[in-house]
Order: C-alpha cells, then structure tokens, then sequence
C-alpha cells in the first residue's frame, strides 16, 4: 500500500512582540540589594537565633526521636 503525503503546512515565522511570560530578572547568581533590611545589634542576633532554636528544635527532636523509636522497635521484631 502507498502512503498517501499530506500537502505540508507553510512554516509560520516568528516574530517577537515583546511579550515577557515571566521576569528572569532574578536567574544571574546575583541576589538583589534589599535596601530595607534592618539593622541588628549582636545581642539582637543572637537574641533572634535563640528563639528560632528554641521554637524549632523541639518538634525536630519529637520527629528524630519517633524515627528512633520505630527503628528500636522494627529490631525487637525482627530479631525474635
């Protein structure tokens, strides 16, 4: 059986409008200047680190210590 060509489309140029899909304003490696940024003091820091450390590090420590939990117990099972 003969393959049958379809007529060929005639090719459509490109042409550039302008148009932006999105900014690439932020791609180069570079990081912006951010102007607004405030200003801390050392005890400030320090201050702000702390309370981080405090806030996250219990949930962290719950989390850790339910993996150990399951993996102490997975043994048990499996060694008896």
């Amino acid at each position: 059986m003969a393959r049958k060509d379809k007529p060929k489309k005639p090719k459509q140029e490109f042409v550039d409008d302008g148009h932006t899909v999105y900014s690439m304003e932020g791609l180069t490696g570079k990081q912006p200047e951010q102007k607004d940024r405030p200003q801390l003091t050392g005890k400030e820091r320090w201050a702000l680190i702390r309370a981080a450390f405090a806030r996250y590090l219990p949930p962290l420590l719950i989390v850790i210590g339910s993996f150990t939990l399951v993996a102490v117990l997975l043994y048990l099972w499996l060694k008896f």
